[in-house]
């Protein structure tokens, strides 16, 4: 999958894991608030993990405890 996102939350949602992804610039300006495209939801955070290294850089991948 080609990586074509710049901004990635994972946050623990009661059993499940959620991966938020989108995009924090627009062409080469930094914004204020990320834009989020989608979400998907994984049950293991290594699912997760793994989905998130699969589209974005893993320096943007931020992940949120519970």
């Amino acid at each position: 999958m080609k990586i074509k996102y710049d901004y990635c939350k994972i946050s623990p949602d009661k059993d499940k894991y959620v991966v938020e992804y989108g995009h924090n610039t627009y062409k080469g300006y930094a914004l204020s608030s990320p834009i989020t495209v989608s979400d998907r939801i994984f049950s293991t955070e290594k699912k997760a993990v793994r989905f998130a290294k699969k589209i974005v850089p893993v320096e943007c991948i931020k992940k949120e405890e519970k």
